[in-house]
């Protein structure tokens, strides 16, 4: 890699995504609800069921088991009660990034994991709702002198994210499990897709790319990739899953035509030949376009660490 390479051109989008993710620190839900619709909507019964939406869940809910706090509900969530004071909470946001659920529940687990008493149950696993795949965990932690224990449910599509929530102390737990369950597995998710914009940057992300001392990735058509070490493409030492894009992200601060953003949804890592699993769930790009390097290289950095590379069609 070439110490001269400047950085300016980048110097606008960095500041931006620093900015971006204070933010995101600072308010927790990202963009909120924004863009999602009503935030909440109660409809006539359905056999003997409320329905409840939030953004692009629909559900149903027995209002004889649980009661709507409307105290606790916001533009971004509703919660309910039951009448040993568990609580069933949804969430949904749009972030500044896709979202992956189970990136999602590993930030839950470094929050949970502060609490006295942590202990995870169940590890994430994926579940089946209404034809959507989501993943379920279950830990457990101390409040208040009770032993509590958190069943929660993550999906997510593009920059929507949803988090569902069952909180119960250990001795309610499961008297209200299986009606908790009820109104989670009656979700059913309408999320705007986005993919007119993932296919025009496919256009431009699919081929070959040199990433300096960084690498070598292969974007294919179908949206899959391969991270290798080094141009010899050594399957021996590389990771690959899918990749999406776009050509926007106001959020991090360009419109289309001034960057590509894409996101590496990682399956399998090997090392030294030896299978394993990347750090992350996810990992997210931001390309800058406004100014391609003399030498034809584009600038690239990530979008959570901010390290800097550059990449080279080959």
């Amino acid at each position: 890699m070439k110490n001269n390479r400047t950085k300016k051109p980048l110097k606008r989008l960095l500041c931006t995504a620093v900015i971006t993710e204070v933010m995101l620190l600072m308010g927790g839900c990202g963009e909120g609800a924004e863009g999602l619709g009503d935030a909440a909507s109660y409809e006539t019964k359905k056999d003997d069921l409320k329905q409840a939406g939030l953004g692009a869940m629909a559900l149903l809910y027995d209002e004889t088991v649980w009661t709507y706090d409307e105290e606790q509900a916001s533009d971004a969530s509703i919660v309910f009660r039951d009448r040993k004071e568990s609580v069933l909470g949804i969430s949904c946001s749009k972030e500044s990034y896709y979202q992956h659920p189970l990136d999602m529940a590993n930030t839950a687990k470094q929050i949970y994991s502060t609490f006295a008493g942590y202990e995870e149950t169940q590890a994430p696993v994926q579940v089946e709702v209404q034809g959507d795949n989501w993943y379920e965990w279950i830990c457990s932690y101390e409040e208040d002198g009770d032993k509590m224990i958190s069943l929660q449910r993550f999906y997510a599509e593009n920059y929507y994210a949803y988090t569902m929530s069952y909180i119960a102390k250990e001795k309610d737990f499961e008297a209200g499990k299986n009606e908790a369950l009820k109104v989670m597995n009656s979700a059913v998710m309408s999320v705007p897709g986005n993919e007119e914009a993932e296919a025009k940057a496919r256009e431009f992300l699919a081929g070959e790319w040199d990433l300096a001392d960084a690498g070598y990735l292969v974007m294919n058509e179908d949206g899959t990739y391969a991270w290798y070490m080094d141009s010899s493409k050594d399957e021996s030492n590389m990771h690959k899953g899918t990749y999406r894009g776009d050509v926007e992200n106001s959020a991090v601060g360009f419109a289309e035509g001034d960057g590509i953003y894409f996101v590496l949804f990682p399956e399998v890592l090997y090392t030294e030949g030896r299978e394993g699993q990347t750090a992350a769930a996810k990992y997210d790009y931001l390309v800058n376009l406004n100014e391609q390097l003399p030498d034809g290289a584009y600038q690239m950095i990530n979008g959570s660490t901010f390290v800097l590379y550059y990449m080279t069609r080959q």
